[in-house]
Formats: structure tokens, sequence, C-alpha cells
């Protein structure tokens, strides 16, 4: 398979998959290089920059990784050398400064900084990332396929075409008709007021506090609310 492009509300949706999944029903994981890639880039360009120092360089990268995201993610240590990335030239620290942090943790954090996220959080996505991601929870699948229909439409056809589900055990095919069966129940998808997702998490009070406070640093940037 190629890459799909979606731009809906002026957000581009990069999808890139080579088969979703083998016949054996084992996942495929992100292209690493995808990630990775642009990170090592940077790594050899401040290394290059940083060679009149006449000693390693020494690199400290912050990553968002939580521990309640995934068994995974919840082996990580909150700090570590990444000896991948480290050489003779460089020496890579990564540091996860919220690791340990809980859902309602991160939200709090939002509602007293300011901070903007994604309105896909308003939407209903428990978490952000491809909208048919292989990793990603039912719900999101399905809240995905409701929003947007034609790409659903293009993984069922390579679903097909490939012979396996999209995922082991859930096809999708399956996820476009629990869609429909919620758009039904429901009506077509809408995009809640911003602020929906802070609110049922933190309170509606935090909730328009912090709507308040990111409408007048926009105004201050002159961006439109």
């Amino acid at each position: 398979m190629g890459a799909v492009d979606h731009n809906l509300d002026g957000v581009v949706h990069g999808v890139q998959h080579s088969r979703i999944v083998t016949r054996t029903g084992e996942v495929q994981r992100s292209t690493p290089d995808a990630k990775r890639g642009p990170i090592h880039t940077l790594y050899t360009r401040l290394t290059r920059e940083l060679a009149h120092l006449g000693r390693p360089v020494r690199i400290l990268a912050c990553i968002g990784q939580r521990a309640a995201e995934s068994r995974q993610r919840a082996k990580l240590a909150a700090v570590e050398i990444d000896r991948s990335a480290s050489n003779g030239r460089r020496h890579i620290t990564t540091w996860r400064p919220i690791h340990a942090w809980t859902d309602t943790e991160v939200w709090e954090e939002i509602a007293r900084s300011g901070l903007p996220y994604h309105w896909a959080y308003d939407g209903g996505n428990r978490r952000l990332s491809c909208v048919f991601c292989v990793l990603g929870c039912t719900s999101d699948l399905i809240n995905g396929a409701r929003r947007m229909p034609e790409l659903a439409a293009a993984y069922a056809e390579q679903e097909t075409a490939v012979g396996a589900d999209f995922r082991h055990g859930l096809s999708m095919k399956d996820i476009i008709r629990r869609a429909a069966e919620l758009d039904q129940e429901q009506g077509p998808a809408t995009h809640p007021p911003a602020g929906t997702a802070l609110a049922e998490r933190v309170g509606e009070p935090a909730a328009a506090l912090y709507l308040d406070r990111l409408a007048s640093l926009r105004k201050s940037h002159g961006e439109a609310s």
C-alpha cells in the first residue's frame, strides 16, 4: 500500500503503511525511520555544529512518553542513555519528565498552563495518532471511521486486496459497520465545542478558565479564536 493523505479542517493526517497486518496476524508497527530518522538527523547536525568543543557533544532528548500509555512504555526508564544513538562524538541521554504522570495529571497541567490540545480529544478520542493506527483502541478507530469515512473505505479496499484483517480479530469492515450503527443511533459525528474533553476530565469551571486564557493568548499573538 502507498501513502494516503487526507486533509480535515486544516489538519493533515498522514497514513503510511506497507501492510496492515501479516496473514499470521502480526501487527505492522509504524515505520521507525519516519519517527526516529528526523531526530537522528538533528543529532548529527548538532554534533557537527558543536565539533569545535573538542569533546563528545552531550545532548538531552526530552520525550513525552508515559507509563500509563502502554505496557511497553511502562517498562521504560525515566532517564536512560540512548546507546543506539550515542557514539564517540556524542552522548545522548533520554529524559521522560512526565513518565509517571496519570491521564488526570496531564489534563490538569493542560488546564493550568493553557497549552492548546488537538480537537480530536474533544471529538472523543482517547489518544492522538494516525487515524487508523493498528495499535489504537477500538473506540478511537470507530470514531475515525465516523469522521473520515472515505479513508475508512480506502482501508477496507486494501484489506480485501491483502486478504487479511486490518488487525488480528478486527476488520476495517467491522469498524465501518460499528461506526454506521453509532451514526444511526446518535446522528452524524459532530465537532463538540472546544474544551469538551477538558471539562470532562477536570470540570467545567477549570475548562472555562482555560478557554479564557487560551483566547487571550491567541489574541496577544494575533491569531483567530
